[in-house]
């Protein structure tokens, strides 16, 4: 019995906090309006055409000495990196992996898909035994490969962005 007049109760407040609400309209048909005019800014028109606007005379700069040049120190450094670098034949970075399988005529396709959703890449496609591997792009950081990468990731859920050698030529 107990439970009844709970339930009844409970029923009662549900349909009460649920009954519509109705807001009295006028019955005249009068539209409301209001002017605002008085609070808005006002501003003055530009005087100046392009017509009037006066022109700045050109100086000559051709005589002016330069001070403080910092060309042949940074040439000595530039040098000195490209000596020490000069065995360096290869940069850590990124590229898109978006297929590795077994099977090279899904390897084609994918690579075929790549090329329509990112028509100025040049998708590799490389068998490194057992598998076929379609990768994009080389990336000198994952930030750099973020964009290619979410393009593709629509095409493609199972792309990764995978650490690659970047050959320097």
């Amino acid at each position: 019995m107990k439970n009844n007049k709970l339930f009844y109760v409970l029923l009662l407040l549900v349909f009460s906090a649920c009954s519509s609400k109705t807001v009295s309209t006028s019955s005249t048909g009068e539209v409301y309006k209001e002017d605002l005019s008085a609070h808005r800014p006002t501003f003055k028109a530009p005087t100046d055409t392009p017509d009037t606007v006066s022109t700045l005379p050109l100086e000559d700069y051709s005589n002016v000495s330069v001070t403080n040049d910092i060309t042949k120190p940074l040439n000595t450094v530039l040098d000195s990196i490209d000596v020490i670098r000069k065995d360096k034949q290869f940069v850590e970075g990124f590229t898109i992996q978006v297929y590795s399988g077994t099977n090279s005529e899904e390897a084609r396709l994918a690579r075929g898909k790549v090329i329509s959703v990112l028509p100025e890449s040049s998708p590799s496609l490389k068998f490194e035994e057992p598998n076929f591997k379609v990768k994009v792009g080389q990336y000198y950081s994952k930030i750099e490969a973020q964009k290619p990468y979410s393009q593709l990731r629509k095409k493609f859920p199972g792309a990764l962005i995978i650490p690659e050698r970047i050959y320097i030529r």
